[in-house]
Order: structure tokens, then sequence, then C-alpha cells
């Protein structure tokens, strides 16, 4: 899933001229989930005073969100280009954790 909003994140830094408030919204509303899923579940075994990082990251975009969707095309496209290396690095974390095994 991470693979695919990383590719989105790169369609929309592509043509971001035409990219409308709705698709930034959109966009912006997948990497807040993603991220928010990522502090669930990837970080569910974390003790939650080493996230605070990421608890940080989610209240800062929540609440500056109406700011984000509206900011010129090149200040945008610096938010997408981070949120895109946050996301890769997540991933590729996420795929170097071991996992518990599943219980059936």
């Amino acid at each position: 899933m991470v693979a695919t909003l990383v590719n989105e994140i790169l369609h929309a830094q592509a043509c971001l001229s035409r990219l409308t408030i709705d698709g930034r919204r959109d966009l912006i509303t997948r990497i807040l989930d993603e991220l928010k899923a990522h502090r669930k579940y990837g970080l569910a075994g974390v003790p939650a005073d080493r996230c605070l990082w990421i608890d940080r990251l989610i209240a800062s975009v929540s609440s500056g969100f109406s700011e984000i969707i509206v900011l010129e095309d090149d200040e945008f496209s610096s938010i997408l280009k981070e949120f895109r290396k946050l996301m890769a690095t997540l991933e590729e974390i996420s795929s170097e954790v071991p996992r518990p095994p599943v219980r059936q």
C-alpha cells in the first residue's frame, strides 16, 4: 500500500499544476491515513514514549491540513517530496522488523 502511495505522490508531483484542491485534499488524507495506520499497526509493540514523533507529525499535519492543501505549487511539491521520503523510509523499516508469528 505504501508503494502505491509513493507512486501517487510521484504522479501528483509530476502533474502538480493540474492537481485540484480536491486532489490535494485526497492525497494528504491518504498520507495521513497511512501515517495513522503505521502508528497503529507498524508501531503497535513500541512504547508510547518512543512514538511521540509520529504522534506529533500526525497532529501537526491534521491541524495544518487546510493550510497545506492551498500552498503554492512549489511549496506543496516540497511537502510531497518529504512525505514521499518518509513513506519510503517507513516502508523500508517495516519490512525489516520481524513480525510475530500468526496464531491459528
